[in-house]
């Protein structure tokens, strides 16, 4: 296929790139220029230049010669700028994928690819993203907590403890949360056969169910070179310094499964675990 990425140069659109090119397919990248108006990537010969906020610049770039797009950038914010630019997409006639997340579902202990979308603030609108998708016959990727690669999440939770002396986890109450995680390049393989063989229909990107965070706040010290153990960072601290929406959201307590992607896409991860890749792997 020759498939549009949409945030190719993002941490998930970039790992996407190198496994679709991998893999046979041809990639268009979809971009911001660089300041001289243009903008190279490696292995990509079609590059695409336009803002994910300008749904008309979108739609013009989106050529016959496409068989499916993905969507793996930020969304901007904005609400009806963001429904704009994904209505493009579904009626493009082309395969569609959207990288969501899991963050969409809200507190939980055990949800599933049908649980009932509850997001929470700093994504406070993506349901209806996903809908859009859905609805247009394309599909939704969920992933976890996203690491590899020495990026992420948890690089900034290295380097707070860096910072520290010690590792942190945000918490709004005392209790310490636990996170679903992925390895990058397992969501950047399940995207692939979401366009291979996937249907319309939601899919779950997560390798590990529920990790407690204290255990991933440890590994992040040990990474770092400090004391090896986990304090709480109380929610309102945390905003000061993350924003409240950011702060929230690592202060989530969540439990997915992906039980029903792999039956139905043979998805199987195989990297390492968050705290392996803390302590002996990327981030070491």
């Amino acid at each position: 296929m020759k498939v549009l990425v949409l945030g190719a140069t993002g941490y998930i659109g970039g790992v996407l790139v190198e496994r679709l090119v991998a893999q046979g397919h041809e990639v268009a990248a979809y971009v911001r220029p660089a300041a001289d108006g243009a903008r190279r990537m490696p292995g990509v010969a079609d590059v695409r230049y336009g803002d994910l906020a300008d749904a008309a610049a979108l739609e013009k770039v989106i050529s016959a010669d496409l068989d499916a797009i993905v969507h793996a950038g930020q969304l901007t914010g904005d609400q009806e700028t963001d429904l704009a630019t994904l209505g493009v997409l579904a009626g493009s006639s082309k395969k569609v994928v959207y990288v969501s997340g899991v963050w969409v579902l809200g507190e939980t202990d055990g949800a599933d690819e049908d649980t009932p979308a509850d997001p929470i603030p700093l994504v406070a609108y993506r349901d209806k993203v996903e809908r859009v998708v859905i609805d247009g016959g394309g599909s939704v990727v969920r992933p976890g907590v996203v690491h590899g690669r020495g990026a992420g999440i948890p690089a900034l939770l290295k380097a707070q403890a860096a910072r520290r002396g010690t590792g942190v986890y945000v918490t709004a109450g005392g209790t310490a949360p636990t996170w679903t995680f992925v390895h990058v390049d397992d969501v950047a393989e399940l995207i692939v056969a979401a366009l291979e063989k996937g249907e319309a229909a939601v899919y779950h990107a997560i390798s590990e169910e529920a990790v407690p965070v204290t255990a991933v706040a440890e590994a992040a010290a040990r990474s770092a070179g400090v004391k090896e153990t986990a304090k709480p960072w109380p929610l309102d601290e945390a905003a000061q310094e993350l924003g409240e929406g950011f702060a929230q959201a690592l202060a989530l307590s969540q439990r997915v499964s992906a039980t029903r992607t792999r039956e139905r896409l043979g998805w199987r991860p195989s990297r390492p675990g968050i705290v392996a890749d803390l302590v002996e792997g990327s981030y070491a």
